[in-house]
């Protein structure tokens, strides 16, 4: 604090000087008082008044007189006597001693034999360390034989681990395996038991800071097996499932599992189990328990949740949602996984062959981390298993879409219904399919926008459902639901065309790939619908069309652009080529016969080889100019982009690119003529002259590729499909 009343600012040296100021100050002012009495009790409300205002005077004065240090000594002072009598206590100077011995000789104050041995280290009188002090200085070695000589001291609370063992502080220390084995074998069983002050036991401490020491939990659990037999107190979980919990908790919950009989888990925390492994990608532990018990996919866990509910709405359970580039697909489809034996409806009594299936994935899991494939690997083992157990949980399912309202089972049909909804949203065709294969579409099951499946796959553009749900629909029906509106008066002609924030279009390849993937979806959708739909408004008063127009005419505007910028770029190395090509038949190498006027090489295969391939890329670059031209003049209507500009767009590429290739023959071949017998030199210089025109032909083949398939390439919407919904049962 800054003062603008007093010359000197309290510190802790100038009390003294400070306090004769504030008081000389004060007693100017009438103040005087305030710091010394209390405040009077009076009902005069005049005088209590008055008293207020002059001890806010007083301590207002004291706090603008205090430095910053001793400020800080008074800031939660209310009144100005409680500040002066905290700064008197913390920096007054003592007038005379305060105790009697300090006024005596040091001989008659301290006499000789009234102070306390000391004991320790250099002195005569020493002792031996105890138990706890052998624990805290990390004297493993002599804390391992005080309890081969006592097991009991295994049982002594630490008070510096909040009243736990020397387990717990061998476990919050990180120790090694063995360190910690040794201490469990010289303890008794039950002080394994032994809880902190938290409430918890050494396995808990291990489990939440170290999950990834599964060993060390095994040695407690086969110690201890009450750890998995009995079970949790009320505020806590069995530990299977506190490891399944943990990110890196994956080899833990294994363990754990395989030790802990089925007869342990409830209900809820064996559902917990399953759901835990659906998020974290750990099916194995969810396959044996569904495999055991197919109801618990639809048992309602400890946390609310319902694990068939939870797997719609999980990406990588699936292989529909796992984006995977080119080459991971190959090595997706070269991975060979080894179905997984489904067990019998009975109950396995060898604990050890129920477990066969997490052993197995964990062998095969270590033999491919060092082929580098690891990752893909595991995907495609979550997909194989999750296909393996679906069918068993949809079958669980079905018995719960007949419930009637105010039962369990009614709020898990509920559940069940959103989860189809994620499901048809997410484009994860493999779990409708398995849910849906006995029985026909549900018509009834709706968003909250009063959207049907239909509606939705429509909207989110999964064109694999799209073709499912119309597979498992009745053809007479199926105009009825398209022309079936939601609660904004849309039917499905009107969603199709609209995009919203669902629309999976924007992993397609360039606006004008993404304009023509619209418009197929618009006809595609157009083409069964009733004729009178393709003209219904909505509460917008818009049709379809309208409605399509409307929202793409910003992508109809960067399709335009992008055609032209494409177009432009390639016509003007199209003309280069055509240029060069032209001039190299009249400048060929090695000249003509001044005789005959023929070229002199005209007898060589390598100079036929050199006139044709000029032809060829004097052709097809003269072709690609052509396209490009027809692309810079096109009128650039909507429908343009269906397939007239792609098609014109694909011919133009594949001609320029071939006029690349053809140009690199010629001029290879012009080389080799040249410098005949100079190899070195002459594939030298056609490595380097290459990596330019491979660059450019490595830019535009995959536009290329991508604008072949999605204009001739198979089609999305197959003729008959209900070719689809067999092809996506065999997923």
């Amino acid at each position: 604090m800054a003062t603008t009343v007093f010359h000197t600012v309290l510190n802790r040296k100038n009390y003294d000087d400070w306090s004769y100021q504030i008081e000389t100050y004060m007693l100017a002012e009438d103040l005087l008082d305030v710091l010394h009495q209390v405040r009077p009790i009076t009902e005069n409300e005049e005088i209590s008044k008055a008293w207020k205002r002059k001890d806010a005077k007083a301590l207002y004065a004291i706090w603008n007189s205090c430095g910053d240090d001793t400020y800080s000594l008074i800031k939660r002072a209310t009144t100005a006597k409680q500040a002066w009598d905290a700064l008197s206590d913390e920096l007054k100077k003592p007038s005379e001693p305060s105790d009697e011995n300090e006024k005596k000789s040091v001989l008659h104050a301290y006499p000789p034999g009234t102070t306390p041995p000391l004991a320790g280290k250099g002195w005569t009188e020493e002792r031996d360390p105890t138990f706890a002090e052998y624990v805290k200085s990390d004297d493993w070695g002599n804390v391992i034989n005080c309890l081969r000589k006592n097991s009991q001291a295994g049982s002594e609370t630490l008070p510096f681990v909040r009243s736990g063992t020397v387990l717990h502080y061998a476990i919050q220390k990180n120790c090694s395996v063995r360190i910690i084995q040794q201490l469990m074998e010289k303890m008794e069983e039950e002080h394994l038991d032994i809880t902190d002050d938290d409430g918890l036991t050494a396995l808990h401490l291990l489990i939440r800071d170290y999950p990834e020491r599964f060993e060390i939990a095994e040695s407690m659990v086969k110690k201890n097996n009450r750890f998995v037999t009995n079970s949790p107190p009320l505020f806590l979980v069995p530990f299977v499932v506190e490891a399944q919990e943990k990110p890196n908790g994956e080899m833990m919950a294994r363990s754990l599992y395989s030790l802990t009989p089925h007869e342990a888990l409830k209900v809820p925390y064996a559902a917990r189990l399953i759901t835990l492994g659906f998020n974290f990608n750990r099916p194995d532990i969810a396959l044996d328990l569904i495999q055991h018990y197919p109801k618990l996919a639809m048992a309602i866990d400890c946390n609310g949740n319902i694990p068939l509910v939870t797997l719609a709405s999980k990406h990588l359970a699936f292989k529909s949602g796992s984006r995977l580039g080119l080459w991971e697909k190959l090595i997706y489809f070269g991975v060979c996984i080894k179905p997984l034996p489904l067990i019998s409806n009975q109950m396995l009594s060898n604990k050890e062959e129920n477990q066969r299936p997490l052993s197995d994935q964990k062998e095969n899991q270590g033999h491919l981390i060092s082929s580098g494939i690891n990752r893909i690997y595991k995907m495609k083992l979550m997909h194989e298993q999750v296909q393996q157990f679906l069918p068993l949980m949809c079958k669980v399912s079905k018995e719960i879409l007949t419930a009637k309202k105010g039962s369990t089972s009614y709020y898990k049909r509920k559940k069940l219904e959103e989860a189809l909804l994620v499901a048809v949203e997410q484009g994860h065709v493999e779990y409708i399919t398995h849910f849906f294969e006995d029985f026909s579409y549900p018509v009834h099951y709706m968003n909250d926008k009063r959207q049907s499946l239909y509606q939705i796959a429509t909207e989110c553009r999964h064109h694999k459902v799209y073709n499912l749900i119309y597979a498992l629909s009745h053809s007479d029906k199926i105009q009825e639901i398209v022309g079936t509106k939601d609660k904004f008066g849309n039917n499905m002609l009107h969603t199709v065309a609209s995009i919203t924030s669902l629309s999976h279009i924007y992993h397609i390849q360039g606006a004008a790939l993404q304009m023509q993937r619209e418009l197929q979806w618009f006809k595609e959708v157009e083409s069964i619908a009733n004729p009178k739909d393709c003209e219904a408004v909505n509460k917008k008063n818009m049709t379809p069309r309208e409605v399509f127009i409307e929202n793409h005419k910003e992508m109809w505007k960067e399709a335009e652009n992008s055609m032209k910028e494409t177009a432009t770029s390639c016509t003007v190395v199209g003309a280069l080529i055509v240029t060069i090509m032209f001039a190299a038949v009249f400048t060929v190498p090695g000249g003509n016969n001044g005789d005959t006027g023929l070229p002199t090489f005209l007898t060589k295969k390598v100079f036929m080889a050199f006139v044709f391939s000029d032809a060829i890329s004097l052709f097809s670059s003269t072709t690609s100019i052509i396209m490009f031209l027809g692309i810079l003049t096109s009128r650039y209507s909507q429908d343009d982009f269906y397939k007239s500009l792609p098609t014109k767009m694909m011919i133009g590429l594949f001609t320029l690119l071939l006029s690349i290739a053809s140009m690199m023959v010629v001029f290879s071949c012009a080389l080799y003529i040249m410098l005949d017998g100079k190899l070195s030199i002459v594939i030298a210089s056609i490595l380097i002259a290459s990596v330019p025109v491979t660059s450019f032909i490595w830019i535009q083949f995959p536009l290329l590729v991508d604008i072949f398939i999605s204009t001739y390439g198979p089609r999305m919407f197959g003729e008959n499909k209900t070719t689809w919904f067999r092809f996506l049962c065999d997923l």
